[in-house]
């Protein structure tokens, strides 16, 4: 008994506390800046009718009725100016958490971002919306390692630091919960466990080309309904396995890659899984990486001139 409680808290405090390449912090710093600026981008058109008080929500309304705590910074600021102000800020932090200046002050920065504007445009938001507010809070509480920062030094590809696991450990968590829960909530729906799913998504608007003509492909779209569900129970077994997790980055892209195709306005919603995915590298993932961008550098970069060389590539001419 005493042997099997210290082996469970070596595995608990490895799966928490045991050392990763702190260069997959860095990668996931960098994916999630970038996806949470194009999704500012993608709000900003719209920043009037889902933050002001000219918008389309009344929010004395929604602060009576929100299910959660109503914290957010556009309860104080409600005009179009001060709105447009405080996202340009957002856009701001976001960039310095991009760069890996001062990351932590800007993670912060973005996570009351994130808080904010899902509370004030509630309405108006995507699954995406909800996932990325997890993550600010993830990327807040996690390790910030200065490799892979501006002003980091030139080891930027090769460094030896290390950083706890329990950040990773905790976004891989979340995506383990994203899948199953999914899985779970359609359990009450009789189209995905009878296999019509599919054929009523290619018939309906939200394809992104209805296809009539597949209505006499029975079979095939039951299969592909069933299909689904599997690899959404699979995907997170496979990713948190290292002997599988390529193949599960492999399937979850094809997965992903595949919505975003076929359905409309999902393009931000595959940019959030991808960047979950990236919580998934390893070491010799990042050392793959590494190692084929030096071998493009050097095939790349301009080889010295050698004096002979130079010699004869300017002949010198004989003077009569």
């Amino acid at each position: 008994m005493n042997n099997t409680f210290k082996y469970l808290q070596s595995r608990y405090i490895n799966l928490f506390l045991g050392p990763v390449d702190a260069r997959i912090y860095s990668i996931f710093r960098i994916g999630f800046a970038l996806v949470s600026l194009v999704n500012l981008l993608d709000l900003w058109p719209d920043r009037e009718s889902l933050f002001t008080d000219a918008g389309m929500l009344d929010q004395e309304f929604l602060a009576k009725y929100y299910r959660w705590p109503y914290v957010t910074v556009f309860y104080y600021f409600r005009d179009a100016t001060s709105v447009a102000i405080i996202m340009l800020i957002s856009a701001l932090s976001m960039v310095l958490l991009l760069l890996g200046v001062k990351p932590r002050l800007a993670a912060l920065f973005v996570y009351i971002w994130y808080v904010s504007y899902t509370a004030r445009s509630t309405l108006a938001m995507g699954g995406w919306d909800l996932i990325l507010r997890t993550l600010s809070f993830f990327v807040l509480i996690c390790p910030l390692p200065k490799c892979w920062c501006l002003g980091g030094g030139r080891a930027l590809l090769n460094t030896t630091e290390t950083a706890p696991k329990y950040g990773l450990t905790l976004i891989r968590i979340q995506v383990l919960t994203i899948y199953w829960q999914t899985v779970l909530d359609r359990m009450d729906t009789s189209f995905w466990w009878n296999g019509e799913f599919m054929g009523y998504f290619f018939l309906s608007h939200n394809s992104r080309w209805p296809m009539i003509w597949i209505a006499d492909y029975e079979l095939l779209l039951q299969i592909s309904t069933y299909l689904v569900i599997a690899v959404e129970i699979m995907l997170p077994v496979l990713l948190m396995v290292r002997r599988w997790h390529r193949a599960g980055l492999l399937i979850g892209f094809l997965l992903h890659g595949g919505i975003v195709l076929t359905a409309y306005n999902l393009g931000l919603f595959f940019l959030t899984m991808m960047t979950l995915y990236l919580s998934f590298l390893r070491q010799e993932d990042i050392e793959w990486i590494t190692e084929r961008i030096q071998r493009l550098r050097k095939k790349t970069s301009p080889r010295p001139t050698t004096v002979n060389q130079r010699k004869q590539s300017h002949p010198q001419v004989p003077i009569l």
